[in-house]
């Protein structure tokens, strides 16, 4: 048939050969260093993007959220677990499926080169693997559980040192500064508790976890070396068995401490979800974008069999109709128990009826989008608010 001869390759003596070898070798290292690079950028890239998205949703949800959840929870809770808590989630993401794969091809290389060279010292290595990835991981899930106790203890210390700080005129008028200080004092107990029981098991499952991965070589030793004395295994593959370990420990490690912080930041994600999920949610609709200007509201305002409740459930108004037609001047007088400012904060939309409804026309108040009513309507309450620019 012939043959084709397209490139004859090279010539070179020794010394051009050590300096193409080492140009080779600096040449992988510079890719290699640029692979690295590249990765890790988009890793935190990745990461970056997830906990921008993840923030702007929660907000986009506590300004959906119906007036009377902010009853229930303190604004401090709120911005920590935004600012926070969340955190952790965006550094997690770019490792979620990085990590894994490649500390499993490093840990799985070195099974494999073990195996190998002695199936029966394999066989030992890959117990030992299988004992620590089933039992390690269990163990530290208890740990999890202390951390998150941990965090919602500490969580709920901090907004009751807010709550101390924002009725302290009542504290001091009412003689309640040592109850303060007992409660606090219990809360502080609970969570030193929390974190003695979270250091005692961290380094018991750490003390074990290093157990495993001296008992590998010890069996090495002892079984290995006799291999050798009976002369069915060479000295040099036992070496060469030793010095792969070596390379097995680190990957398992950080493949397991990467399995704990999955479920870490999977409790942390549950803690969010359950922080901020409530009924009723303002439909996004009501929310909605709108450039153009709305038309005045020349309808009139109206309260139809409209019954309102306070925190504790009694009834603020019960059953009241009224109708507020457009350039009247009308005054609610009433106790400052009464329910005029009920009243007022159903109009603005600060307080959702209990039953009945509040109506702008036939069109139901709570139904209209914001653009409507906070730009042809204005309420101002005793308490002002300033938004920093």
């Amino acid at each position: 048939i012939g043959e084709v001869q397209l490139f004859s390759g090279f010539q070179l003596d020794r010394k051009a050969t050590l300096f193409a070898l080492s140009l080779v070798f600096l040449l992988l290292v510079v890719i290699n260093g640029l692979f690295k690079f590249y990765i890790n950028t988009y890793k935190g890239r990745l990461g970056e993007r997830m906990l921008r998205r993840i923030r702007f949703d929660l907000v986009d949800r506590v300004l959906r959220f119906p007036p009377f959840y902010f009853k229930r929870v303190k604004s401090a809770e709120v911005a920590t677990m935004v600012k926070d808590e969340v955190e952790p989630l965006g550094g997690f993401i770019g490792d979620a499926f990085v990590q894994p794969v490649l500390l499993g091809g490093q840990a799985l290389t070195a099974m494999l080169f073990i195996v190998v060279q002695n199936f029966w010292l394999g066989m030992i290595a890959a117990v030992i693997v299988v004992i620590q990835i089933a039992l390690i991981p269990r163990m530290r899930r208890r740990l999890i559980v202390l951390g998150r106790e941990r965090q919602l203890t500490a969580r709920a210390l901090s907004g009751r040192v807010g709550e101390i700080v924002d009725g302290i005129g009542a504290v001091h008028v009412h003689d309640t500064s040592n109850y303060e200080r007992a409660d606090i004092a219990a809360r502080l107990g609970l969570i030193f508790k929390i974190r003695f029981d979270l250091y005692q098991w961290k380094f018991m499952v750490k003390f074990l976890n290093n157990f495993l991965a001296q008992v590998t070589p010890f069996l090495f030793y002892m079984i290995g070396g006799y291999l050798v004395i009976q002369g069915r295994l060479d000295v040099g593959q036992l070496v060469a068995v030793i010095g792969a370990y070596k390379d097995l420990p680190g990957p398992m490690k950080e493949l397991i401490d990467w399995d704990q912080a999955r479920q870490d930041i999977q409790v942390k994600y549950q803690q969010v979800v359950e922080q901020f999920t409530a009924e009723s949610l303002i439909a996004p609709r009501i929310g909605a974008l709108t450039i153009d200007d709305p038309d005045p509201m020349t309808k009139p305002l109206s309260a139809i069999s409209l019954s309102i409740a306070d925190d504790g459930g009694a009834m603020l108004l019960d059953r009241i109709s009224l109708q507020i037609k457009p350039g009247e001047t009308v005054a609610l007088v009433s106790t400052a128990t009464g329910g005029a400012e009920a009243l007022a904060e159903a109009f603005a939309r600060l307080n959702w009826p209990h039953s009945g409804r509040i109506a702008s026309g036939a069109d139901d108040l709570l139904e209209l989008p914001e653009s409507v009513t906070g730009r042809r309507m204005s309420y101002a309450s005793s308490d002002a608010f300033l938004f920093q620019a």
